[in-house]
């Protein structure tokens, strides 16, 4: 038995090694294809029991013809099935390539409109499932598919999954896959995958995912997809969060960041540094008021990067205190540069240790709508989100605040975990208000675990390679090819 997993995304190979999944499926082949890009990294950090190749590079916009029916699967469905969070990102786009000029932002936007409307009306008609089909039929066609069947030959797959559906890289794998009739599952790995990052959901036997909410938003949005086929799992990613012979001690981990254990610890978690450009000047205003003595019972601020940059040059904070500090410690590497990319997964990966220490210690958890508040209510921490621009004069479309339209921001607003901060003072508030009161929105954070985070055993990872063993023995619910003359599966026995 030979299982090859697609992890184009650094997190979705942190799934692969926090689950465990060497160890579930020992005696089992285990192939890991990851991003091109980021191969040295991920060599250095690979799970135990798997063997690191490259994925091939593959870019939809590359060619035209695919790339236009791509846009269209992905907006046909997300226009109709989402369309607040749709609508902001097609005025984030239009604002943040056309911000210096007002006329050609007034164009973009007036087109954007149109577009919207025309790929709603297509959803509404249910376009988007033909269109689904339609551009896998073309994606088997194209060389890239051929030569990931080679490739698949050559392995002796008898199993390929995707844990990484948002990339273009795995669409032509699984695709691949599906033409040979070998079986194929993918992982859903994040909370808001669905409604945001993934423009086309390949086709497969098996969807896993983290919980019955995202599940009842899987067969919501995609309709054509039988009950059957998605299975609730848990997420990998959180199988370590309640051992903790898994992480260092309060001594250790203060003595890393630089600051007093014995005081309480405000942890301010970054989003990606390109999504929210102004988000330093909202850090500096919270290390300044650490500073200045402003936070209850003597608290400390740590200012915490986003794992997209890791191992890079980018300051966290314009300055430092001993009451404020950041981590990790900015390089010489540049972001987003060739050397960053190569070795950013060795670094996320290296860190779980430090990032499971952060959200234990942690008194208060502070971001702009991160997953991190879903984190930290496993911790049962209280959170504060971030609902204001410190800067002044950010245009709606690229204010914080965009996000909160969206709706898997909803959905985990919805559960009552955290409070929203309108300004700079109102979260220093919030903040000293869950310093004295920590108890304070407990059922809420117990209605997050229940319902956002699916079992919170530290099984998430055997139960996926449980369904992995399955699809290799042909005993899933559905472990053939597709009927492309139809708009759904066709299960042949």
């Amino acid at each position: 038995m030979s299982i090859i997993i697609g992890c184009d995304s650094f997190l979705a190979l942190r799934n692969v090694r926090t689950g465990d999944l060497g160890r579930w499926l020992a005696g089992t082949k285990i192939q890991i294809w990851v991003d091109p890009n980021k191969l040295p990294g991920s060599l250095a950090a690979r799970p135990e029991g798997t063997v690191i190749e490259a994925l091939e590079e593959f870019e939809v916009r590359h060619d035209p013809a695919l790339d236009r029916l791509h846009s269209s699967v992905g907006f046909g469905r997300k226009c109709y099935q989402d369309p607040s969070t749709m609508w902001a990102d097609f005025l984030f786009s239009c604002y943040r390539h056309n911000n210096t000029k007002p006329l050609r932002r007034v164009a973009s936007i007036s087109r954007a409109a149109g577009r919207f409307g025309r790929f709603w009306l297509a959803g509404r008609c249910g376009l988007a499932q033909r269109w689904r089909v339609e551009f896998s039929q073309t994606l088997r066609k194209h060389p890239i598919t051929e030569v990931y069947r080679r490739r698949l030959r050559e392995a002796g797959a008898t199993v390929v999954a995707s844990f990484s559906p948002e990339g273009a890289r795995e669409m032509a794998l699984i695709e691949a896959a599906n033409s040979l009739g070998l079986p194929t599952l993918v992982m859903i790995r994040s909370r808001d995958n669905l409604q945001h990052k993934i423009p086309y959901l390949p086709f497969a036997d098996l969807y896993l995912v983290w919980s019955q909410v995202a599940r009842d938003c899987l067969l919501a949005m995609y309709p054509e997809t039988s009950p059957g086929q998605v299975h609730v799992t848990g997420a990998p990613q959180f199988d370590h969060h309640l051992d903790p012979s898994l992480r260092l001690t309060r001594e250790e981990l203060f003595s890393l960041i630089g600051l007093d254990p014995n005081r309480p610890l405000i942890l301010y978690t970054m989003a990606t540094p390109t999504v929210i450009p102004h988000e330093v000047a909202i850090a500096q205003h919270l290390a300044d008021a650490a500073h200045a003595g402003r936070f209850a019972r003597g608290a400390q601020l740590l200012v915490r990067g986003h794992p997209r940059m890791f191992g890079s040059n980018l300051k966290l904070l314009e300055r430092e205190y001993p009451e404020a500090r950041s981590y990790p410690r900015p390089t010489r590497v540049e972001y987003g540069g060739v050397e960053h990319e190569a070795h950013l997964v060795r670094h996320i990966l290296d860190e779980e240790k430090m990032h499971l220490s952060l959200l234990a210690n942690q008194d208060v958890q502070v971001n702009v709508c991160g997953t991190m508040t879903i984190d930290s209510a496993i911790f049962d921490k209280p959170t504060v989100n971030v609902y204001y621009d410190q800067l002044p004069g950010i245009p709606e479309a690229l204010s914080v605040r965009r996000f909160y339209k969206r709706s898997d921001t909803k959905q985990m607003m919805s559960y009552g975990s955290s409070q929203l901060a309108d300004d700079g003072e109102h979260c220093i508030d919030l903040i000293n208000r869950y310093l004295e009161h920590p108890s304070l929105e407990a059922e809420g954070r117990r209605r997050a675990r229940a319902e956002d985070c699916g079992p919170l055993d530290g099984q998430a990872g055997r139960r996926t390679a449980e369904f992995l063993k399955q699809l290799s023995k042909h005993q899933a619910p559905s472990t053939r090819a597709y009927d492309y003359t139809t708009e759904s599966r066709s299960t042949v026995s």
